[in-house]
């Protein structure tokens, strides 16, 4: 979005506000994006700072996520705020070199570059459709949200499993009188001895 300052030129402390809706299909380019829902509501106000002219505002978008646990569609809204100086000339001293200042062209200001850095950002990295979802079976992939499935129990590691086999046999085989709640031959044989 381009945005014609040549009304605030020459004029330091004078300001407007502009509101417009803008197409935001770059987002659905995010692999947590399942489909974009609307335009972006962009709200800008632009002011002559003297040295430049900063651009304060907000941006909000609605967009469809796919839980990070169930894979299932979320909507929800991406909200972010903008707060960015455009200089009329760069700077000799700059701390950071790799720091790219955005700059006037002519009698308007792109802020193109800023939006879209800006809505990228505000995407969530793992997003849920609720805080207590469950997820998926990690063997057969049934939602667990709509109840429990047929597969083993997903906490025992499948490495291990014959271990548990072994330790299942061994408990039925084993006698009563060697077990620790009905004593032990070493107990006895302590007690004749004494």
């Amino acid at each position: 979005m381009r945005l014609n300052i040549s009304s605030l030129v020459g004029r330091k402390g004078a300001f407007f506000k502009v509101k417009r809706e803008l197409p935001g299909q770059f987002v659905a380019s995010a692999p947590e994006v399942n489909k974009v829902l609307g335009p972006i509501i962009a709200e800008f106000t632009v002011a002559n700072t003297g040295e430049g002219y900063l651009v304060t505002g907000s941006l909000s978008l609605d967009v469809e996520l796919l839980c990070s646990r169930c894979l299932r569609p979320v909507k929800t809204t991406l909200e972010t705020s903008i707060d960015e100086e455009f200089l009329n000339h760069p700077q000799e001293h700059s701390e950071d070199p790799w720091d790219e200042e955005p700059l006037v062209e002519g009698n308007e200001l792109d802020t193109t570059s800023l939006i879209e850095e800006s809505l990228l950002v505000s995407i969530p990295m793992k997003p849920i459709c609720q805080e207590d979802c469950p997820g998926l079976c990690p063997g057969c992939g049934a939602l667990l949200s709509e109840g429990a499935c047929d597969c083993p129990d997903p906490t025992i590691d499948i490495r291990l499993a014959p271990l548990s086999k072994l330790l299942a046999q061994m408990s039925e085989t084993t006698t009563p009188e060697r077990r620790k709640d009905h004593g032990s031959s070493k107990e006895k044989t302590f007690k004749s001895k004494s």
